[in-house]
């Protein structure tokens, strides 16, 4: 293997930060952003991300038996793939229960518009004391971890023994035989079922909702303003008719000691929504000039693209939400174990379109790791979509609201939380979108010598019955959790049934009922001063 692809992998990295950077200024407020926030949005976002990403490198690994580069004499491993699994996952835990808190807690001690370049001592040690509910927490998560993960089977009265069996006992607590991977299991399946629930919630709608928002556009700023228009005539006659009831003074003003208290409330909340469209009306009319004619026929230009890329974004969507419901019939139909194990499948019995492209793929290494890139950026961008459209809320209270340029970094930190948590609920469904690609690869057995096993791809029951396939350390990791804690996989099992049920009422009504969105959604509040000048145009 040549140093090009090294050269690859350093450029993929370098994208996900800069994009993880993008995505924090794109929604965050200039006037309240931190440097503290910036550092742990985009270090979540890039370790969540790259969780994902090393898929694609686990299954060339156990496919090609490890990568060389002969340039920098150094082979991959199935070890050094768990390692830095390893390495991902602590990442993940430092970062949900460490850096991201202490960094939400910094910026609520601070408050509002108080953020420079000086560090403030007292704000850092009380949202360490904050922070610190946390780290109890995941201290609590690995504790248990130690004690209820796959494989530990040593007995703490052995310890008392002698010393070679204690030491066998330090040594199964701490999964020194996995190089500790199983060790977090406990603390991953629990992120992993917040993740889920955000996986079934927001990117179910935002894979459904996403496509046609690109497929039918928005409405141009001419447009746009033609319905503020109509819409603000039709307020005006509304106050008129209200004024009308009631007697006007000398000077030709309205008297509103003398109006009823329901029409006074109505009518100020109508001359507030009406200086609020007349707003927007004075924002559209600007932008108009500021475009002239060149930057509309500018964007004309580029219809067509958006069609292709809001019909591709449909195809993927589609793609896998049939895989995945594909698998959850197979596995409800054809699971022999069913309950107890989560109804995991031995063998695949039901095509899956999304496995098969991936097992074609990987033969060519790195196409599968490109496409799959593809999908886990499309997934993290339909999963933000998701968020933004129906904001960050908890048991269906709304929380936070994101706005371009105008979030709270707070918001962001909660977001990239969501988002991590997201993302590590991908690397779990990935397992269900294309089974077999996830678990053995490309690789493939000859026909036994009995003839009692012909030749074909790798499957579980092949792997039962020969030792000749390797099972990816992903597939792996969430199949033992799924055999020591059933209650987890079939957890899993039915939010990917939730997620289909999701997508599909999403899916419907905005194939039947969506229209098309406005130009600009919304404004910044102005002033009472402004409000006073605007009504008077």
């Amino acid at each position: 293997m040549d140093v090009y692809p090294w050269l690859i992998l350093g450029g993929a990295m370098l994208g996900l930060l800069l994009l993880s950077f993008v995505v924090y200024h794109y929604f965050a407020d200039p006037r309240e952003s931190y440097a503290l926030a910036t550092a742990a949005v985009v270090l979540s976002l890039t370790v969540s991300i790259l969780c994902a990403m090393l898929i694609p490198v686990d299954i060339y690994v156990i496919s090609a038996g490890g990568i060389t580069a002969r340039s920098l004499h150094v082979t991959i491993s199935k070890d050094h793939v768990r390692t830095a699994y390893l390495a991902l996952f602590a990442s993940l835990l430092v970062l949900a229960f460490g850096l991201v808190p202490h960094a939400y807690f910094y910026g609520e001690e601070r408050g509002a518009g108080a953020f420079d370049d000086k560090v403030d001592r007292r704000s850092c040690v009380s949202a360490f004391r904050s922070t610190a509910l946390f780290l109890g927490l995941v201290v609590f998560l690995l504790a248990a971890s130690l004690n209820f993960r796959p494989g530990h089977t040593e007995s703490v009265d052995g310890v008392w023994a002698g010393q070679q069996q204690a030491a066998r006992w330090v040594g199964d607590l701490l999964d020194a035989e996995h190089s500790g991977l199983n060790a977090i299991s406990f603390s991953i399946a629990c992120l992993t079922f917040c993740g889920v629930v955000g996986w079934v919630f927001y990117t179910a709608y935002g894979m459904a909702a996403m496509p046609f928002a690109w497929l039918r556009g928005k409405q141009s700023a001419a447009e746009q303003r033609q319905d503020l228009e109509v819409t603000i005539a039709s307020i005006r006659e509304k106050c008129r008719a209200i004024s009308a009831r009631y007697p006007s003074r000398e000077d030709g003003s309205l008297d509103l000691s003398a109006m009823k208290a329901i029409d006074r409330k109505e009518l100020n909340r109508l001359q507030r929504e009406q200086k609020s469209l007349m707003q927007q009306n004075y924002t559209l009319q600007e932008i108009e000039q500021k475009a002239g004619m060149v930057i509309p026929r500018l964007l004309q230009s580029f219809v067509p693209f958006r069609w292709a890329i809001g019909m591709g974004m449909l195809c993927i969507s589609l793609l896998v939400a049939v895989s995945l419901l594909l698998t959850l019939v197979d596995r409800l139909l054809h699971s022999d174990c069913g309950w107890r194990c989560g109804f995991t499948l031995k063998e695949r019995r039901i095509f899956n379109p999304a496995d098969d492209v991936f097992l074609r793929l990987s033969r060519v290494f790195p196409m599968d790791f490109m496409v799959l890139g593809i999908l886990v950026l499309y997934i993290f961008a339909a999963s933000v979509f998701g968020i933004v459209s129906l904001g960050i809320r908890v048991l269906c209270f709304s929380v936070y609201a994101l706005r371009a340029r105008r979030s709270l970094p707070q918001a962001l930190l909660v977001l990239c939380n969501v988002l991590s948590y997201i993302l590590l609920a991908l690397c779990m469904a990935l397992l269900t979108i294309a089974p077999d690609y996830t678990t053995f690869g490309s690789q493939s057995l000859a026909a036994s010598a009995d003839g009692s096993l012909p030749a074909g791809r790798c499957t579980l029951a092949r792997q039962e019955a020969r030792s000749g396939c390797q099972v990816s350390v992903i597939s792996t990791f969430f199949t033992r959790i799924a055999l020591a804690m059933p209650a987890f996989s079939v957890a899993y099992f039915f939010a990917n049934w939730a997620y289909i049920t999701v997508f599909a009422c999403v899916f419907v009504r905005c194939l039947l009922f969506e229209e098309k969105q406005p130009y600009l959604d919304d404004v910044p509040e102005c002033e009472e001063e402004e409000m006073g000048l605007l009504s008077f145009s």
